[in-house]
């Protein structure tokens, strides 16, 4: 019989032992960008996709529970999908610059059941969506304060640095508000007390 390829847990091929140390350096990275200790705990909770970025970082910092960090990474996710389509329906240069490598495929094309479908919409039907998602997203971020609207806006459409990490996470609350379909909260401070 001939030998089997070792697979991941999740299926994928075996990672190369040469990628696997890289990812422990950028696991010690982002343990020293926390400022906690590289224990195994602390590199493990790294692998989070929400501390690779300005504003996952600071929503990772200012919420402990894991399951609401998950719903408020999958608004940072949802707030960037939406300014990106709505970028390339206006025909907007991509906000980030890309790799060269990340656009080279590394292995063979296939279809699976995961696969998304192809997009069949026509330009028109892609532009109107883009700006309906667009406004959708403007009104749930209409019911946070204009402060952190505005801020949550500027760390996660530019990943710029984070001057308000409460006004980050109360408008990505309103977001998960949205789109869980759940009725709208005015979630805003009172600024009169500074």
């Amino acid at each position: 019989m001939a030998s089997v390829q070792r697979r991941q847990a999740n299926g994928q091929k075996a990672r190369p032992a040469s990628e696997r140390g890289a990812d422990k350096v950028a696991l010690k990275a982002r343990c020293n960008q926390r400022g906690v200790p590289e224990t195994a705990k602390n590199q493990r909770d790294s692998r989070s996709p929400w501390w690779g970025c300005n504003a996952g970082r600071a929503m990772a910092d200012a919420v402990e529970d894991h399951s609401q960090r998950l719903k408020l990474w999958d608004a940072i996710q949802h707030m960037r999908r939406v300014i990106a389509a709505y970028d390339a329906s206006i025909g907007a240069p991509k906000r980030h610059a890309a790799c060269l490598r990340l656009l080279v495929p590394l292995e063979a094309l296939e279809a699976t059941a995961e696969t998304p479908p192809v997009d069949e919409r026509t330009p028109e039907e892609r532009s109107r969506d883009a700006v309906s998602g667009l406004m959708a997203l403007e009104g749930w971020l209409g019911w946070a304060d204009k402060v952190a609207a505005s801020e949550a806006k500027r760390v996660v459409w530019d990943d710029e640095t984070v001057r308000d990490a409460d006004g980050l996470v109360l408008a990505l609350r309103c977001v998960v508000d949205g789109m869980e379909g759940r009725e709208m909260v005015y979630r805003g401070r009172d600024l009169r007390r500074g």
